[in-house]
């Protein structure tokens, strides 16, 4: 069980992306570059057979994770929790409807995005708190680095999916590229 923890940085974000890769492949049409991650996990698609454990494991492994500040810890669990919310409530349709601006958004789309919202903020939140925290010196440096990056990649994706962008997809990526980062940073200091 030591081990499955101190590796839950890794084993998390690399389940989660290989889950999207492998989805996108059961799901015609879909495109890495314009969609969100979410539509792979739409209800009633055959992608979602392997993104929503995909989502699971990403939950699951930042409620397992080691971290080194009790504040950050929390941090990671609550979002752990809502990585999971976000897995279980689907997005109606693989194009995520937007609630509030798209008529098709259903409750499900609302709980989808209430979820997934959350969870990026606390995502962005997590290597700011890291930073101003005792631990190594390299691991400071890059959780603070991570955290702007990460703070940037947020109002990207934010950015790109109200105005509808054709790169909604790649931004939501570079920004969940950020994340994973820290999570592996984070599995490596070993605590």
């Amino acid at each position: 069980m030591r081990l499955i923890r101190r590796s839950a940085g890794v084993w998390g974000p690399t389940a989660f992306a290989g889950a999207a890769a492998l989805a996108a492949r059961h799901q015609p049409g879909y495109s890495h570059r314009s969609h969100h991650v979410s539509g792979l996990a739409a209800a009633g698609e055959r992608s979602a057979l392997v993104m929503v454990p995909g989502f699971l494991a990403l939950g699951v492994s930042s409620l397992l994770m080691p971290v080194p500040d009790p504040t950050v810890a929390r941090l990671a669990r609550v979002a752990g929790m809502t990585t999971i919310v976000a897995g279980l409530i689907p997005a109606s349709q693989p194009r995520c409807p937007q609630p509030v601006t798209d008529p098709e958004a259903t409750a499900s789309d609302i709980g989808h995005g209430v979820a997934s919202i959350v969870t990026f903020v606390l995502w962005a939140a997590m290597p700011i708190a890291a930073w101003r925290h005792p631990g190594p010196r390299w691991y400071r440096s890059l959780s603070g680095a991570l955290g702007i990056a990460a703070v940037a990649g947020l109002v990207a994706a934010g950015a790109t999916t109200q105005a509808e962008s054709p790169n909604r997809g790649l931004a939501q990526r570079g920004f969940l590229g950020t994340v994973f980062g820290w999570y592996i940073a984070t599995a490596a200091i070993g605590r």
